[in-house]
């Protein structure tokens, strides 16, 4: 365990290497730069399942885990130490991180191909893995804050890395602009916490926390503020609007962003620093409120959003909702376990659309829709079908079904906020299991199932009606029914491109990540084998006994979305468009993510910028032209009158002493009493 600090340490050394060495290399630098970060990513991962295997044979490491300790600075008698901790919840998301990371770069290779900076992704993308990395294994929130700042940086860079694209680099500063709300709150919450304790080091400031050493007043504070950290991070109401825009970047880092790193980081900030949350007054009710209110929230909005990647986008927000709810309701195990199982179909789910926009481009190349669009779709199982397999997995795992890796998890969460007598919590989970359950079902069967509607989509030249975007939200051609003949558009096939399978190199990943889908949740089964929730625990471990009545109440939730989602979208038995027409407001606002964008942009452009150009008119006519200019003219103008009394010539002195002498003698001529005063 003592090589832990290898796992992240080699992934980052993989990005230096692409910019001191690859990028000098011309061609070659392409195929140099993407093996560098493979094997880089691969050996992380050997050297973790050395960690894991070392681990296993520590019985004890749950009590106390394993601390790495060496001296980084000293400013005379303060020492600033590198904190690291090797622990279950460290080792759990070292696994995921780097399994998945290497796969997801594996996919790029094919959905990259060509890019005129083939290199420069897999630099960035072998750095965002290794600051993630290094979060999970800090113990001191000074290096962990360094790590923090530096996966939002590679965010920013890989969000935005079509930034010839306008809609992609203000995509990229969004969610950069929107995430430092949140960091900033998390930067005065340290300073906050090594005021109190004089330290950054996790282990001691979580003992002060928990023995009454800092005063309620200040830890709830401190933690609040580290909260609105992960609120940022994680997408959290209401920091979340960055989250789904960050569908600009390419798909595989919309995978690793959802499933392995940035939005996981602030969940997994407030279970490492659970006994703070704890130990603060009423900081778990704040958690479990933005929670429980962000998981509905999200799920509402991802019902109608056009876009695969936003519908996915949303079900995120959704899910890391679920996992501040079960942390905020006490069930640590519970948010863990499915942080861990999520990775797993989250990223199973962004490929498999990844693969299928992939396929896409080609196919509305030249068209004035987006290839991102499920309403231009359809009947696409026939013609890929590995991905149409491995996405229905994903969905069926993501809806909670039984026995995929999220039935296991949901109901974890579920029990937890049960068992903690969080009524309304639980209810709110069970609403949003079936709308998580529609929209995942409605997104695979207008993605996969029915007819084939990719030759409905408008030509780009074509400016008849609304607009292409309005047009693809509004306008487009969602079935009601299967009431059309599958073949029936194969006349035009001679107009289009075919949609294709992905590459082996696209779809080998996403049969692999299936599996996991599939497995993954088997690792914590009340009543049969615990071995996670047996190691990562926060406090005394009770083993849960299966509920059969809350395992077939989760069920029936997800069974319920998914039987409407199919009778809406397969039968048409409640059509689509008549659930529009006669919702048209609920529609609307869903569909406009309930207008905070437009909310927010009208804060800043009418309150913010004004406070700004009032503060910048102040600066310039106060501060500038009468301070700063009006001290500069003071001293010409003192300088200008003074030069007089410095002429350097001598008979004006004489001149300027026979006055001075004559004056004082009037004076003391006049006024005798000056004499008498200064002897």
């Amino acid at each position: 365990m003592d090589f832990a600090w290898l796992i992240p340490t080699l992934c980052v050394g993989a990005f230096f290497f692409n910019i001191i060495i690859t990028r000098w290399l011309g061609p070659r630098k392409h195929a140099l730069g993407a093996f560098v970060s493979l094997a880089a990513t691969a050996a992380a991962f050997i050297v973790f399942l050395i960690v894991f295997t070392d681990a296993v044979g520590t019985p004890d490491l749950t009590e106390h885990p394993h601390l790495i300790t060496w001296s980084w600075f000293q400013i005379d008698t303060f020492a600033f130490p590198v904190n690291m901790v090797v622990d279950w919840p460290a080792i759990v998301m070292l696994g995921v991180v780097s399994f998945l990371s290497f796969l997801i770069q594996f996919y790029s290779v094919g959905y990259m191909s060509g890019h005129n900076r083939f290199w420069w992704f897999f630099s960035v993308i072998a750095l965002f893995t290794g600051a993630m990395l290094t979060l999970v294994i800090s113990y001191n929130f000074l290096i962990l804050y360094m790590a923090w700042e530096l996966v939002g940086l590679c965010s920013y860079l890989l969000i935005g890395f079509y930034n010839e694209r306008r809609s992609a680099a203000e995509a990229s500063k969004k969610a950069f602009v929107t995430t430092r709300v949140g960091d900033v709150g998390f930067f005065i919450a340290i300073l906050i916490l090594f005021s109190e304790t004089g330290t950054f080091d996790m282990g001691t400031i979580f003992a002060a926390a928990t023995n009454g050493e800092i005063s309620s007043g200040l830890l709830t504070l401190s933690v609040l503020l580290l909260f609105l950290g992960a609120v940022g991070k994680s997408g959290q109401f209401p920091l979340h609007v960055w989250l789904p825009d960050a569908m600009e970047g390419p798909t595989p880092v919309s995978a690793l962003i959802h499933a392995a790193t940035m939005v996981t980081a602030g969940v997994f900030l407030v279970a490492r620093a659970y006994p703070l949350f704890v130990a603060a007054p009423g900081a778990l009710e704040v958690v479990l409120v933005v929670g429980t209110f962000t998981a509905i929230f999200a799920g509402v909005i991802a019902l109608v959003q056009p876009d695969i990647k936003r519908v996915l986008a949303y079900s995120t927000v959704s899910q890391l909702g679920y996992m501040m709810m079960a942390l905020g309701a006490g069930a640590y195990t519970a948010a863990l376990f499915h942080l861990y199982t999520h990775a797993f179909f989250k990223a199973l789910l962004f490929l498999g659309s990844g693969a299928v926009i992939h396929t896409m481009e080609t196919v509305l190349h030249g068209r004035a829709v987006s290839p991102n669009d499920m309403n231009y779709m359809g009947g696409l199982a026939r013609r890929m079908p590995i991905t149409a397999a491995t996405f229905v997995i994903g969905a069926l795992a993501l809806a909670g079904v039984f026995p995929l890796a999220g039935f296991w998890s949901k109901d974890e969460i579920l029990a937890g906020t049960l068992h903690g007598g969080h009524w309304i919590p639980f209810l709110v989970g069970l609403v949003t299991a079936t709308l998580t359950a529609f929209y995942m079902f409605r997104a695979a069967w207008l993605t996969f199932g029915g007819s084939p509607r990719w030759h409905l989509a408008p030509m780009a030249a074509d400016t008849s009606g609304d607009d292409a975007s309005v047009g693809a939200q509004h306008a487009a051609p969602v079935p009601d029914a299967q009431s059309d003949d599958p073949e029936s558009h194969d006349a035009h096939a001679d107009e289009h491109h075919e949609p294709h399978e992905a590459p082996w190199t696209m779809w080998a990943p996403l049969v692999v990540i299936a599996v996991f889908a599939v497995i993954a949740g088997w690792i914590n089964i009340p009543g049969l084998y615990t071995g996670f929730g047996d190691v990562v625990h926060f406090g005394e471990h009770h083993k849960e006994a299966f509920s059969l009545v809350l395992a077939l109440v989760g069920t029936a939730a997800a069974l319920i979305g998914i039987v409407v989602a199919v009778a809406v979208y397969n039968f048409g038995l409640i059509p689509a468009a008549i659930l529009g027409e006669s919702f048209a407001t609920v529609y609307r606002f869903l569909l406009h993510k309930f207008y905070f964008d437009e909310l927010y942009d009208w804060i800043i452009s009418r309150i913010l910028l004004s406070i700004s150009a009032l503060t910048a008119l102040f600066d310039r006519k106060i501060v500038n032209n009468f301070g700063v200019d009006g001290s500069g003219w003071l001293t010409i103008k003192s300088g200008a009158l003074l030069r007089y009394h410095q002429t350097g010539r001598i008979y004006h002195y004489a001149l300027g002493f026979v006055i001075g002498a004559v004056l004082v003698l009037l004076m003391m001529t006049a006024y005798p009493a000056l004499v008498e005063f200064f002897q």
